[in-house]
């Protein structure tokens, strides 16, 4: 009996993989995926649910731990300060918040689930983005009436950037000798910590109801992914729409190589412009990329195409090396667009590349589509 059971699994196996190279000879990365996706779902290899669960328990919620965690010791290094308001501490604090502000950058593409605005969590990790640049007036105004830190562009860790890197050490002392300004401190910290948790918490897998299980349970029973591929579409689509922010606002926005600004250069429109870590971020960022892959996106995507993730890798590692390169000779962004701005031309060159390889090979060997999820199942 066991042999007369074998025989038709080995009949349909042998049955796709002949459709498989069928589809590499004639209609390309497309069918292709389609096909492939027949035999992973057949043989239970490494489906779209497998990448989803990766992806949140290898990938988002340790990335949200360590951000937790960052905030918690800028938090710490806040609290030192206010009550020590000297170079040694401010220097501290400062080194915390670039850590937690790197940390962020990581993970800044996912902006989906609890990250997204209606959660009411993004607004008070970052307010550049996807918004606007912080308002410095409405910030001193709001520390001067000891407002809390609420509404756009006052809040988050650009804010927070702001109030500890935009003077020199003795002047930033001083003006913490307010103690409006230390209360306005210590209040945006709390809430950033508040928000960084709130993430946490909707991906807390103990519990039922969170985030965690409306994505990892995509295709079965998830009200906002009711099938699989629309948890897979939700990831590629971050990376794509996240290309365009780094492409057309974190680069070409300040450089004055967006279409829209016809050349005209505005360096105040650079990301952390007191920190001077834009390039930084840059790196940042395309670490997320890469982790993305190494969480297992690029090993669900292997078995879906056979070129697409070294060329993917290599263009990461490329434009990681210009953003180098322009950071080496530059110091900065603003400095490089300043004074060399062919150069940052050149590295938008490479993050472009890497936007049109996402955004129509990876999507292309995988079957989806930007913008809408596919009704499609494992």
């Amino acid at each position: 009996m066991k042999r007369i059971k074998s025989f038709p699994k080995f009949f349909i196996y042998g049955f796709y993989i002949f459709l498989f190279n069928c589809g590499i000879q004639s209609d390309g990365a497309s069918k292709k995926a389609q096909i492939l996706g027949l035999v992973d779902s057949y043989l239970k290899t490494y489906t779209t649910s497998s990448l989803l669960l990766d992806i949140s328990n290898n990938l988002i919620i340790p990335k949200y731990t360590n951000l937790d965690n960052k905030v918690l010791a800028l938090q710490s290094a806040a609290t030192t300060y206010v009550a020590t308001t000297d170079t040694t501490n401010l220097n501290l604090v400062k080194n915390a918040w670039i850590e937690a502000d790197l940390a962020y950058r990581q993970i800044e593409w996912a902006y989906f689930g609890p990250a997204y605005i209606p959660y009411n969590v993004y607004l008070y990790l970052d307010s550049f983005s996807k918004s606007f640049p912080i308002d410095p007036t409405s910030i001193e105004s709001k520390i001067t009436s000891n407002l809390a830190p609420n509404g756009l562009r006052v809040d988050g860790l650009d804010a927070v950037e702001y109030l500890l890197f935009k003077d020199n050490a003795t002047t930033t002392n001083a003006a913490f000798g307010d103690a409006n300004r230390k209360t306005y401190l210590t209040k945006l910290i709390q809430d950033i910590k508040t928000q960084t948790g709130l993430l946490i918490f909707h991906w807390d897998k103990s519990r039922s109801s969170s985030f965690y299980y409306s994505f990892t349970n995509a295709g079965k029973g998830s009200r906002e992914y009711p099938n699989t591929k629309d948890g897979l579409t939700e990831l590629t689509n971050q990376m794509v729409f996240f290309c365009n922010t780094m492409v057309d606002i974190k680069i070409a926005e300040p450089s004055g190589l967006r279409v829209t600004n016809l050349g005209v250069k505005d360096i105040t429109k650079v990301e952390t412009p007191y920190a001077n870590l834009s390039l930084d971020s840059l790196l940042q960022n395309l670490q997320g990329f890469s982790d993305i892959g190494d969480a297992g996106l690029y090993k669900f995507l292997a078995l879906r195409s056979d070129t697409v993730v070294p060329r993917l890798q290599e263009q990461i590692k490329v434009t990681t090396s210009s953003v180098n390169s322009v950071k080496t000779k530059y110091g900065t962004l603003q400095n490089a667009i300043t004074t060399g701005n062919q150069d940052v031309e050149l590295m938008l060159g490479e993050f472009k590349r890497l936007r049109v390889l996402i955004s129509t090979e990876l999507i292309s060997a995988l079957g989806g589509t930007i913008g809408v999820s596919s009704n499609d199942g494992d």
